[in-house]
């Protein structure tokens, strides 16, 4: 029983944004390659190659934050929309990160402060999540 058995036998809720995680993933993908192919670097060019970016990261990591949370089991069983939640955290860091090197202002002290914010906001969520009463 290695690990491809176990990616094969997850959770009902994992499984289910594989759908959404591939679309946004593709669909990500394929926005950003056109734009960098085809536009010349024009503002709403840009801001639509961070949303693409922002899209393609989020769909990238929502499978990998499921099987943490199917590995790592939390008291209370995560939902979809946790899942999407923090794959979309993700996804704006790295558009964040996109943007401040584009205004050439990216150091490791401005990629710190916002992982932060977003892990202590993210913290806040989740606990606030596991700890919710049930109806």
């Amino acid at each position: 029983m290695g690990v491809g058995y176990n990616m094969l036998m997850l959770s009902g809720a994992s499984r289910r944004i594989w759908p959404a995680s591939l679309a946004l993933f593709f669909l990500g993908t394929g926005g950003a390659v056109l734009l960098l192919t085809t536009t010349y670097p024009v503002l709403w060019a840009r801001w639509a190659f961070f949303l693409c970016l922002t899209a393609a990261v989020t769909g990238f990591s929502m499978p990998i934050f499921a099987y943490l949370h199917h590995r790592f089991p939390a008291r209370r069983p995560v939902t979809e929309r946790t899942v999407l939640r923090e794959g979309l955290l993700v996804g704006l860091y790295v558009g964040i990160l996109a943007w401040l090197q584009l205004g050439r202002v990216l150091t490791p002290l401005s990629a710190f402060f916002p992982a932060v914010a977003l892990l202590f906001l993210e913290g806040l969520l989740f606990f606030n999540e596991q700890h919710r009463k049930s109806p």
